[in-house]
């Protein structure tokens, strides 16, 4: 019995066995982590950041009509990060919790695409404002159009922070529809409001 136990191979085995064992337990130890912790900590402090990009949005939008229009440069959302969290954990997540990380991350790069592009239209502002004060003609009905633009996708910025910010206060609250949504959005669509 004892040269059947004094086995390499066996040894061999249960030190393999071992260490999956050890890798299994750190992993599902580092997964809980990501999935109880980091994400909801990551989620608080985006809380923050939305509520700044908000008061970017609305104080830049009340300076569209301004020469030149305040500059919002928001710092951009980490969706590399949050994605990557949802994909290391996706056995701790609910579906309505893997819905609305995936809402997110589609929100944040939307905003953070119309913050670009709102960035890139005002140094347009900035060259037909330039051409308008030489007297170059039609550069004043450039500016003006480019204004109105620019209105606009501070506006629809807006109305994107304002999702972001509903499901992140949803998602830590628990209370996500099955679409990931906030429920209180779902309930208020079925009652025809």
């Amino acid at each position: 019995m004892w040269d059947v136990l004094n086995n390499a191979t066996l040894g061999a085995l249960a030190g393999a066995a071992a260490a999956f064992l050890l890798v299994a337990a750190t992993d599902w130890r580092r997964n809980r982590r990501i999935a109880t912790t980091l994400l909801p900590a990551l989620l608080r402090r985006l809380q923050v950041l939305v509520v700044s990009r908000v008061d970017g949005a609305n104080s830049a939008l009340a300076t569209v009509e301004n020469d030149p229009p305040m500059r919002n440069i928001g710092l951009r959302f980490p969706v590399e990060r949050i994605e990557r969290y949802a994909d290391q954990v996706p056995d701790r997540l609910t579906e309505r919790q893997a819905f609305a990380l995936d809402n997110l991350a589609f929100w944040m790069r939307e905003s953070d695409r119309l913050n670009a592009a709102s960035l890139d239209l005002l140094d347009q502002i900035d060259e037909a404002h330039i051409k308008y004060t030489h007297g170059i003609v039609g550069a004043r009905d450039k500016v003006s159009s480019f204004k109105e633009i620019l209105r606009k996708r501070y506006a629809e910025e807006r109305v994107l922070l304002a999702r972001v910010l509903l499901v992140l206060d949803a998602y830590l609250a628990g209370k996500l529809n099955e679409r990931g949504g906030p429920l209180d959005t779902e309930t208020k669509s079925q009652n025809g409001e």
